[in-house]
């Protein structure tokens, strides 16, 4: 059975660094010149728009979000009030727990996410192909 040796895994770990930074810096480039969302903003609303329905009214607590973001909670909170703050998204408090919110797309959310996945797939098609 072949291993790799140290000097290849780590060059493997340095092309994979090399492609995530190119693969992400583009996205984050075209997602904010073409629809004004950054990455972390895109992959949220991308998150919510696989859980919600089409009619929006699915709320998901944002702590079930957290598992399947890579952002740290208080990035991941900032990330939701930009999100807030320009209409794609409502936050409520849940009324059983106090420290729980639930995270909903809102129409202009929706749209802007449908707008958005095109670019989203031209990037990765083209860096993962």
């Amino acid at each position: 059975m072949y291993h790799d040796t140290d000097k290849d895994v780590c060059a493997k770990w340095s092309d994979t660094l090399r492609r995530y930074h190119g693969t992400s810096c583009e996205l984050e480039n075209a997602l904010q010149a073409r629809h004004q969302l950054g990455l972390s903003e895109f992959e949220l609303l991308q998150v919510l728009g696989g859980r919600c329905g089409a009619e929006q009214t699915e709320e998901v607590k944002m702590k079930d979000i957290e598992t399947e973001m890579y952002l740290s909670q208080s990035a991941l909170s900032r990330t939701v009030t930009r999100l807030e703050k320009a209409g794609l998204l409502e936050r409520a408090a849940c009324d059983f727990d106090r420290r729980a919110n639930f995270l909903k797309l809102t129409p202009a959310g929706r749209a802007r996410l449908d707008d958005a996945k095109p670019t989203h797939l031209e990037v990765l098609r083209r860096h993962l192909d």
